[in-house]
């Protein structure tokens, strides 16, 4: 699946409506957003990265890897452990991800650099910036095995999602129901926002329309679920 086509006309809140109505239990998190202003919707694979004080494995070299092994299409993700006072990654891993195509980071902590990925029109969504180097703070505890992300794990080929709402990460399995299931929640709000436009009762369209209803109800079709 071409992920970033499949992203094009949804949101990051259609694929959590839709892993709502399938019972798909996503990890979500709205405070992890872009960090500058050419942070374009990506989504695609995760390959995974966990960083801290503890590491073992030398960063800077060590974040090359794993970027120059990631498929086109792939997203960079860090566990930081939420960290909001030591950086991660930089314009260094911009470039590099830009070269192997990578569609863009998620980061659980922070970085800096970000007028660097802003040039590169690179997206990295984080909790925050920072300005000290990454150099003697931080090492690489872990490459393409689980981390937490939002305080629930996640596994390396999950898919995730990110835009101007935050970000959201889900199992592949069932990646081709989730992205239908969000169009279905998109055609649902519009049909519903473009009758209220023309005057319609509000209350009795919500109703009609099982709008009020849990996402499971208004999304799924009676014929799927029997």
């Amino acid at each position: 699946m071409n992920h970033m086509q499949a992203m094009q006309g949804l949101t990051t809140c259609d694929l959590s409506d839709a892993c709502d109505a399938l019972g798909i239990a996503a990890v979500t998190s709205g405070a992890v957003r872009g960090v500058h202003g050419a942070c374009a919707p990506i989504c695609g694979p995760i390959s995974t990265c966990r960083m801290s004080p503890a590491g073992t494995i030398e960063i800077v070299i060590g974040t090359i890897g794993p970027l120059l092994a990631a498929a086109p299409g792939g997203i960079f993700l860090v566990d930081a452990g939420g960290n909001m006072e030591l950086n991660t990654i930089g314009s260094l891993v911009a470039v590099v991800a830009v070269q192997s195509r990578l569609a863009g980071a998620i980061v659980d902590g922070c970085v800096r650099d970000v007028q660097g990925m802003q040039e590169l029109a690179f997206p990295v969504y984080a909790r925050g910036t920072v300005v000290p180097s990454v150099r003697g703070r931080m090492a690489i505890e872990s490459i393409n095995q689980p981390v937490r992300f939002a305080g629930q794990e996640v596994d390396a080929g999950w898919i995730a999602a990110a835009d101007a709402n935050g970000v959201i990460v889900f199992p592949p399995a069932r990646e081709r129901e989730i992205f239908a299931h969000a169009w279905r929640a998109v055609a649902l709000e519009k049909k519903i926002f473009e009758a209220i436009r023309h005057g319609g009762d509000a209350i009795a369209l919500h109703r009609d329309m099982k709008y009020h209803l849990s996402m499971k109800e208004q999304l799924v079709d009676p014929k799927e679920a029997s």
